[in-house]
């Protein structure tokens, strides 16, 4: 089966879109090497319409495994590198990310 990680993004005050998408492709190939790949260019959030889930920006990621992608990826040394970045642009006691598949219907 293959899962799709929906990772719904705040941002700290100040930050801009564009700081998150560099971060995003210097963590990529850590991301690639441990099975998360991009599906869809990344989702600018405009406005919540509905809800209490504050969001600037969504990113769909597929995996056959989001266990270990998630754990491989904490882990390598080129991810841990850029946590210090990371902490600086997202706000992420506000931020989600949900574990979704495809419904097969039957």
């Amino acid at each position: 089966m293959t899962y799709i990680l929906v990772d719904i993004l705040p941002l700290k005050e100040g930050k801009t879109v564009p700081e998150a998408l560099a971060y995003f492709e210097k963590v990529k190939p850590a991301m690639e090497r441990h099975g998360l790949k991009r599906l869809d260019a990344p989702l600018e959030a405009h406005k919540i319409l509905r809800g209490t889930q504050a969001a600037n920006l969504v990113n769909l990621f597929e995996t056959e495994d989001p266990e270990v992608s998630m754990k491989g990826m904490a882990a390598d040394s080129e991810y841990q590198a850029n946590v210090p970045l990371r902490d600086t642009i997202f706000d992420l006691e506000n931020a989600s990310i949900v574990l979704t598949s495809r419904y097969e219907v039957r």
